[in-house]
């Protein structure tokens, strides 16, 4: 992967642009950065020569010393550059060279004893320098950007020591922030392999919670400066998490306590990993779930912010699951058969009244048809109708025909005297209370009120006598034969 290759990942990621928004105090090597990144990246890859002059041309210059050189803001190029990333796709580049904030010890801010007017692209006015580098700031990265590049420098290089630059950085890091937009810090310095250079780096990694590279700016690399992008990539969100799980998994039911808790685990841990860069945090944790043997990252697809995770599921789940889902054991050959015929069997009838049973639930009638085998054609023949001939195919098909009906049962025991029932009572309202199904568990005269009630809904329905169930079938029959839609019943 190279610069190129980064910089298409952005463009996808952003709607086809890459526009970099670079702000900092003032002297920190803000235009050296742009400079260096327009020469290295952009100039290298633009093709028309005409072009390429234009955008040379547009480049800022380097100052020295104390005196600040960029008094307002400045698209780089004015217009953004098509870069093609491959055939057929091009992504829109653009650096915008902000008015810095201003730091002790700077010059060139300050005309007759007041504070320096500067032009800006957002007001018709000048406006003073100082309100140019906050608004200029905040609307460079909130509107214009895709990622901010901060930039800041050790003091190892110029007039102006590192203490002078700290307050402003530390404002510039909170006006960053407070866009929400994705941004990494450049600390500039002429000593890159000092420790002292590397501390700080690591020091304000840890205040300011970003990305901070430790970079010779005047010296800027394409590996380092492709390594900023990729770690303003990094500082996008996550936008999904896609599960790769084992095979057998994913053909459970989706409310299955195995997804479930899996599902679970990832929502509580994503509001720790927000963006791309957290990805890793992520693993430990499913690893402590119950159900899981290991967690590994497979792809983490920058363009899209869409992070894949594989987790594998503890081997002697699938034997506990099996046995769950059939309900025995499964030791051998044999006994697998044996379940998968008697399973076989089932589905072959619950393909026929599955859709009935659906539609029941859903209305309280349902209705489904047999197969085409199951049909009962007559022999054709001819019948006549008036002075003309016809022929007639007719065909006998069960059908079945299934109805919802509420039964209701009741179950009043005689107890003794009040206070004993009262007190069955109490004990039977605190389960209700709990669980309703709870209730269904406590006992009475030793019998569980679940068997006692399924035991009364039974004996209704058994007793129901057979004429009454052939008259039911006739009038369905019926009705569906003929068409008929009205219907009255006497019930006695």
């Amino acid at each position: 992967m190279n610069v190129i290759d980064i910089i298409g990942q952005i463009g996808r990621r952003s709607d086809g642009d890459c526009y970099l928004g670079v702000v900092g105090p003032v002297r920190v090597g803000k235009s050296t950065f742009i400079k260096r990144f327009m020469e290295l990246v952009v100039l290298p890859n633009i093709h028309d020569e005409d072009l390429k002059k234009r955008t040379f041309d547009e480049l800022p210059q380097s100052g020295q010393g104390k005196t600040i050189t960029t008094g307002e803001p400045k698209f780089v190029p004015s217009k953004a550059i098509p870069l093609e990333i491959e055939e057929g796709y091009s992504v829109n580049v653009r650096l915008i060279d902000c008015v810095g904030y201003l730091v002790d010890d700077a010059k060139g801010y300050m005309e007759d004893g007041k504070m320096r007017l500067v032009k800006t692209p957002w007001f018709s006015e000048s406006i003073p320098f100082d309100e140019a580098a906050k608004i200029g700031t905040e609307k460079v990265i909130k509107e214009h950007s895709t990622i901010g590049i901060m930039v800041t420098c050790d003091g190892s290089f110029g007039e102006i020591n590192r203490d002078s630059f700290v307050p402003a950085e530390e404002k510039v890091v909170a006006e960053l922030k407070s866009t929400g937009k994705p941004f990494v810090i450049v600390l500039n310095s002429s000593t890159v392999g000092a420790k002292e250079s590397n501390d700080l780096r690591e020091e304000l990694e840890k205040k300011y919670e970003v990305p901070v590279l430790l970079v010779d700016v005047e010296n800027l690399s394409e590996d380092k400066a492709m390594e900023i992008l990729q770690r303003g990539i990094e500082e996008f969100p996550i936008t999904s998490i896609a599960l790769a799980l084992p095979t057998w998994v994913n053909n459970l039911a989706d409310d299955h306590y195995i997804k479930t808790s899996l599902n679970k685990t990832i929502e509580e841990k994503m509001q720790q990993a927000y963006k791309i860069k957290d990805v890793n945090d992520l693993l430990p944790s499913l690893q402590e779930n119950e159900y899981v043997s290991s967690v590994s990252l497979t792809d983490v697809d920058l363009a899209s912010g869409v992070v894949t995770i594989t987790i594998d599921i503890k081997d002697e789940l699938y034997d506990k699951i099996v046995k769950e889902l059939v309900g025995c054991e499964i030791n051998d050959r044999d006994q697998l058969i044996k379940v998968l015929t008697e399973f076989s069997e089932a589905k072959k009838q619950f393909d026929v009244l599955g859709g009935a049973l659906k539609m029941c639930e859903a209305t309280g009638y349902g209705f489904s048809t047999a197969g085409v085998t199951n049909y009962d054609i007559k022999k054709p023949e001819v019948f006549k109708s008036g002075n003309r001939y016809g022929i007639k195919v007719s065909a006998d098909a069960p059908t079945y025909h299934i109805i919802k009906v509420s039964t209701t049962t009741k179950f009043e025991p005689i107890l003794g005297s009040k206070e004993q029932a009262e007190y069955f009572l109490k004990s039977l309202e605190e389960a209700y209370e709990k669980n309703p199904n709870e209730l269904l568990e406590c006992e009475l005269f030793g019998q569980k009120i679940k068997d006692i009630i399924g035991g009364g809904i039974a004996g209704k329905l058994t007793i129901l006598p057979e004429p009454i169930k052939v008259k039911l079938q006739n009038i369905i029959k019926t009705i569906s034969n003929k068409g008929k839609t009205n219907l009255i019943a006497f019930v006695f």
